[in-house]
């Protein structure tokens, strides 16, 4: 990741202006290896200002599909931190942006659970759900919305 991802213009951008990245070294601060649960590097974690984890990366990507997993943690941190509104701006644009990516059919599935948390609207799901079916029927998302259709 030193060498092709993290010097990436586009990567090391998005890193500088949306994450607080810290680095550790699994030579020497083993303390925080285990106490963060790393098992393989790289691994880059995901947290909120309160140090709660809400998502994780393991293993090498190159740039282009790091991208969308780094927007992807932007989402996922701001659902977990219950800002519903940006979690579903951040899960509609990762799906727009990147629709080929691993993460998109988790994205479009989270878009409606965040829109449905912010407003109270089960219509949200019930897109999602559609949204789902159409664009990735294969996923197992497609099955984790059967109850919403």
């Amino acid at each position: 990741m030193d060498a092709v991802t993290y010097p990436s213009e586009r990567v090391s951008e998005l890193i500088r202006d949306e994450f607080v990245p810290w680095r550790i070294d699994y030579r020497r601060e083993s303390r925080f290896l285990r106490k963060f649960n790393v098992v393989w590097t790289p691994t880059n974690l995901f947290a909120d200002r309160h140090g709660c984890e809400h998502y994780r990366i393991t293993g090498y990507l190159p740039p282009e599909p790091f991208l969308a997993y780094l927007e992807f943690a932007r989402a996922k941190v701001a659902f977990g931190s219950h800002n519903y509104p940006l979690a579903a701006e951040l899960f509609d644009a990762l799906s727009l942006e990147h629709p080929d990516a691993p993460t998109a059919p988790e994205a479009v599935y989270f878009r409606g659970v965040s829109r449905q948390k912010a407003t109270g609207d089960d219509l949200h799901l019930e897109e999602a759900a559609a949204d789902l079916a159409r664009l990735y029927p294969h996923s197992d998302y497609v099955l984790r919305t059967e109850p919403w259709v």
